[in-house]
Formats: structure tokens, sequence, C-alpha cells
């Protein structure tokens, strides 16, 4: 009992500093706060609320596949839609999609009209979170982004805490049964997000208005050689977003039901969900002085190897303390690691590329997701978490090679022209031969 009643101290002392905080934010950063908690509430309800309908991980990986793929083809034509109605407007249309849509999701029972509402909702989420990176790199000066961009994913993470908090605790307090109550914080959490417009109607400033011309971008590509630079950078970082998809789609859709295998009851999981969110919103705050210091590229590629000695582990171990571990640290890395990659790219690509990569990345992240899920349901009923894990663990490994071989070799690297992308003292050599020459 004093266990269980500090567990809910820590609770509510841990919410009512996040309300703090959040008082203080401005329009975009509320609005990205509203979006994460409603959707880590869904995440972490939904699986178990399919698993009382009397589903198993291979259904769960069909409604993550559908969701997936429909949020795959929709950022395949984000570019174009956001340069015609600007990432205000398709965030607008995009919240109204997923909201609906998440609301009758916590009614349906049906296997199929499950899928067509995942997928409806993948649609929504698609346009949500893919229009933030875009609309921060055209309204922020470039010597911001980098802790824009932190702070961003600072208050995603820490909504992501009230999220699981919410989401783990809320159907302990239910008198009715387990279906019921993770129905009922289905909807609760869908209700949290329509307040999500609230914040979308006070960015007065950005509605229907051009962006400021960004001082010193990059020009655009002239010579076929440079248009042949650009198309290989671009694919090659939906590459490298598209192997870490093949691993990660095999686990994390199902981990909160493999926390359960372990033994841990939802609000636990709530509780583990809430403390990876917390803890990599404080360590996400360090992103942009992580890049100063070491450069974009040697940073990435030890923020992404930090977490895959843990999930190795869980090949040989499965332990919940080692996979509580594991997904506290995968949640850092993560929180570390995008803001970074995601401004880096976007100093070497042109201007006019920057709304398409993303789109086309977060399409073949989705696509290769949704296979992998679909995939990882399957293996898992049949043989276990161990193939997911190992799969996780090579592609990560995969894609940190690929990332650093390439980028590292690029020829505006290598030339000094992007001082971020490796540690100031090389940077400051690569330039100053540069200039020799």
């Amino acid at each position: 009992a004093i266990n269980e009643n500090l567990i809910l101290v820590s609770k509510l002392y841990v919410v009512n500093l996040l309300l703090l905080l959040f008082s203080f934010l401005s329009p975009m950063y509320k609005l990205a706060f509203f979006l994460v908690l409603i959707l880590l509430i869904i995440q972490l309800i939904f699986n178990l609320y399919c698993v009382e309908l009397g589903y198993r991980e291979n259904d769960l990986g069909v409604f993550q596949a559908a969701q997936t793929v429909a949020m795959a083809i929709a950022a395949v034509a984000m570019g174009p839609v956001i340069r015609r109605s600007g990432a205000w407007g398709s965030m607008v249309g995009a919240i109204a999609i997923f909201t609906v849509s998440s609301f009758f999701m916590a009614w349906a029972e049906n296997f199929w009209l499950l899928a067509a509402l995942s997928a409806l909702s993948g649609v929504g989420l698609a346009y949500l979170f893919n229009s933030i990176m875009p609309y921060i790199i055209e309204w922020t000066p470039r010597e911001h982004r980098a802790n824009v961009a932190a702070i961003v994913f600072a208050v995603t993470s820490l909504s992501g805490t009230v999220g699981s908090l919410v989401g783990g605790y809320l159907p302990d307090t239910m008198p009715i049964s387990d279906l019921w109550s993770y129905r009922w914080t289905l909807v609760i959490g869908t209700l949290i997000a329509g307040v999500g417009i609230i914040p979308l109607l006070l960015m007065r400033d950005t509605r229907g208005e051009n962006p400021v011309p960004e001082v010193g971008a990059q020009r655009e590509a002239e010579s076929k050689q440079e248009r042949r630079q650009v198309r290989t950078d671009v694919a090659v970082f939906v590459a490298i977003g598209g192997i870490m998809a093949l691993g990660a789609g095999m686990v994390i859709p199902f981990y909160n039901v493999y926390l359960t295998d372990l033994g841990a009851r939802s609000g636990t999981i709530g509780l583990v969900f809430a403390v990876g969110g917390f803890a990599s919103a404080i360590f996400g705050l360090a992103a942009p002085m992580v890049q100063r210091r070491f450069g974009a590229i040697p940073a990435v590629a030890t923020i992404r190897l930090a977490g895959l000695p843990l999930f190795a582990m869980l090949i040989f171990l499965p332990a919940l303390p080692i996979a509580i571990a594991a997904h506290i640290v995968r949640q850092i890395t993560i929180n570390l690691g995008w803001p970074i990659d995601s401004t880096f790219i976007a100093e070497v690509l042109p201007p006019s590329k920057r709304a398409s990569v993303y789109g086309l990345r977060s399409a073949s992240w989705n696509l290769l997701w949704a296979l992998a899920s679909l995939i990882g349901g399957f293996v898992i009923v049949r043989f276990g978490y161990a193939i997911p894990f190992a799969t996780l663990v090579i592609t990560g490994l995969v894609a940190i090679v690929l990332f650093v071989v390439y980028y590292g070799r690029h020829p505006r690297v290598r030339s000094g022209d992007l001082p971020s992308a490796l540690p100031r003292g090389r940077s400051i050599a690569n330039r100053a031969r540069q200039e020799a020459a």
C-alpha cells in the first residue's frame, strides 16, 4: 500500500510539474503537446483494448500495417500539398480526420472496421507530424533551428509522459471491466485531442502567409551533377529511415504487450512509458549542444548505437528490468538523434527539396514499418520475440554504417561547407584546407 501511494504521489507530482511548464509554451509547442498526448494514450491502450477483444499479435500487426501504409501513401503527396496549402492548413484538416477516426476506433470491435479506422487515422497522423519539421524550417531562422527542433521534441516527450500516465493509470481507476475501462480511456484521450485545434487557431501570423526567405540558404542545384547529388542525398536519407523502420516495426508496436508478458500491469507500463518520455525530454534539450560539440554525423551514429546492446541482451535474457531499460534508452536516443539528423538534412538539401524529403522519408518509414509489423506479429505468435529483437539490432547497425559512410564522404562535408557535420576542430581544418586550395 505504501508503494502504491508513493507511485500515485509521484504521478501527480510529475503531471502538475508538466502542466505548469505547459502554461508557458508558445502555440507551436502546445500543438505538439496535444498531438503526442493523444497518440501516446491511444498507442498505450489500443493494443490492450484489442487483446481484450480476443485479438492476438498477428491481428495487431494487421491494424498497425493498415495505419502505417495509409501514412506512407499520404506522406508521398505531402510536399506538393504543403507547398499549395501550407503547413498550417494541412495540420487543421489532419487533426479533424485523426480525432474523428480515433473516436470511432474506441467503439469498433469488428476486425475489418478496426483496420479501416486505423488506416484513416494514419492519414491524419501523416499530415499532423510530417508538417511540423517543414513548419520549423520555414518559420525559424537557420541559426535557431536546432534549438527549436530540440524543444519541440522535448515537448512531445513531456506530453508523452502525461499521455502514458493518463493511459496507464486511468483504466485502473474505473470500477468496470478491463474492456470498458480501456474503451473509455480511448474516448477520453480522443476528446483531449480535440483541444489541439486551439493552438492552431492561435498561430495567426502564419495562416495564409509566406515565410520570410532564408538568408544564406543553399542555392538550388543547377548542373546535372548537382541534381544527381541531391537525388542521391534524398535517396540515402530515405533509405536509412526505411532500414531502421524494418527493425523497429517488428518490435515497438508490440512492446506494451511484451511488457505485459513479462509480468507488468497497465499502470506499470504507463509509468515506464512516462519515465521514458520525461527522461527523453530532459536529455533531448541537449541535442543542439551535442551537435555543436561532436558534429552531426558522429553524434547521430553514437546516439543510435547506444540502445542496441540492451535489445541484444533481450534475445538471450528476456527480463523485465532489461526491457524497461531498453525502452527508456531508446526513447532518449530518439529525442537526441531525430532533431540532429532532421536539421542536418535541411542543411544538406536545397530549400525546394526539404518538404519532400520529410514526406518521402515518412513514406519509406511507414511502408516498411507496416511490412515489419505485419511480419513481426506472425513471427512473435509462432517463434516469440527473439527474432524481432535480433532484426532490430542488425538493421540499426546497418543504418548507422550507411549514415556515417555516405555522409562522412559527402562532397560538402569533405570541403568544409557543412561545419555542423563534424566536430568543430575537424570542420575548421576542412575549411582552412578549402580556402588554401
